[in-house]
């Protein structure tokens, strides 16, 4: 019985030295949102482990952009802590898929010790385990943010801690710099080349690529279907295609997904123009990003094609039939060859018909929300004249 007693107030004294911590994680749609999602599982057990087992972790999340497509890390930031204030949020931290930059550096987090909130823009993150990299930031962030220790997302590279020297491989190399504003006490930037790289990958997978795929299904739809007719029906496809060598089929699917990339950025309005100095470096990135999303996404629907019109062929086209134009028994070779070509072809022909999807289905298909909406915004200033706010 003493034993019992003993026991009901070790845990009573334990309970009365644990304290609740909201943590809320303000995301954007898409893949901001999906990261989130994830992180609701296993965040507040890590928090628990890694920060501070006396305090419980109560994580929050809301999806929504707190501001317009803004470029001005500071008024982010800003909005975020007015919203975290409004939410009842102990801590507040915001996940956008923007890309933001300091001068010619990409930002990767924005502390501010004062408001108890921090901004990360998830594309100067890269595209690789993206989700790792983040939950290792934002534990770093809660543990500096609570006074429990230093982000060190700068020096984890020589931290003690497991967790610091994890941060440190995923996102090295990092700089801090300080920004003349009292209230920002820490901003984290990556290297001008090769984090601006990382940040250029990241771009595109924000993007989603591969949704291009279906959001174009018009192109897709002309693609399928002049590769599906020039395999089964065009004799002299198939004799050219057994005459081509590998180089010139590969130059010919370069060249087609090329025209097909081009032709989706001029009827769609896509590719960006500066309008001043200030903007160039900016309206390059954001120009590559275009173009790589749009290069992967058309090479997807490419191989997608190949592959299903590759089981046509093999299916609807009789070895003899194709025997006697080729003067021999056809091989696996002919019909990869054959698809090859007609795909290669036919992607040119897509090209066309992506002329007949709306401009905003192929910006839906080709850019991530935040993306878009900071597109949407330089329409509108276009139309009254104004200028968009620059980076900070």
């Amino acid at each position: 019985m003493a034993d019992l007693e003993q026991r009901e107030a070790s845990d009573t004294t334990v309970e009365d030295h644990q304290r609740t911590l909201v943590v809320g994680l303000l995301v954007d749609p898409d893949t901001p949102a999906e990261i989130a999602a994830k992180l609701v599982d296993d965040l507040p057990e890590t928090l628990g482990a890694q920060v501070d087992s006396n305090i419980v972790w109560d994580l929050r999340t809301m999806t929504h952009p707190v501001t317009p497509a803004v470029h001005d890390a500071e008024e982010l930031l800003d909005a975020v802590a007015d919203r975290t204030a409004d939410s009842g949020w102990d801590l507040g931290v915001y996940l956008t898929g923007l890309p933001i930059q300091h001068d010619d550096l990409p930002i990767l987090v924005d502390l501010d010790h004062d408001r108890r909130v921090a901004g990360l823009s998830l594309p100067g993150f890269g595209p690789f385990l993206q989700h790792r990299k983040v939950r290792n930031a934002v534990v770093r962030l809660v543990a500096d943010l609570t006074g429990t220790a230093d982000a060190g997302l700068d020096w984890g590279r020589h931290h003690p801690s497991r967790l610091g020297r994890a941060t440190a491989r995923h996102l090295q190399p990092v700089l801090v710099v300080h920004t003349g504003d009292g209230r920002h006490t820490r901003r984290y930037v990556t290297t001008r080349w090769r984090g601006r790289a990382r940040l250029l990958a990241g771009m595109v997978h924000t993007n989603q690529p591969w949704r291009l795929v279906l959001g174009t299904r018009t192109a897709l739809a002309a693609v399928l279907g002049t590769g599906a007719y020039l395999t089964i029906t065009t004799s002299t496809v198939w004799l050219l295609s057994t005459r081509l060598g590998v180089g010139k089929l590969v130059l010919t699917s370069v060249v087609s997904v090329a025209l097909m990339v081009a032709w989706i950025i001029g009827a769609h309005h896509l590719w960006e123009r500066a309008r001043d100095e200030g903007e160039q470096e900016e309206t390059v990135l954001y120009n590559f990003s275009t173009v790589l999303t749009l290069g992967i996404g058309v090479l997807t629907m490419s191989v997608a094609v190949f592959v299903l019109t590759l089981l046509g062929s093999l299916f609807l086209l009789e070895p003899s039939v194709l025997g006697s134009n080729l003067g021999r028994p056809p091989e696996l070779a002919d019909h990869l060859q054959l698809v090859w070509l007609a795909t290669s072809l036919a992607t040119v022909a897509g090209a066309l018909g992506s002329g007949l999807d709306s401009e905003d289905a192929v910006r839906r298909a080709a850019y991530g929300y935040r993306e878009r909406q900071r597109r949407d915004e330089i329409g509108q200033d276009e139309e009254t004249g104004e200028s968009p706010v620059s980076s900070s």
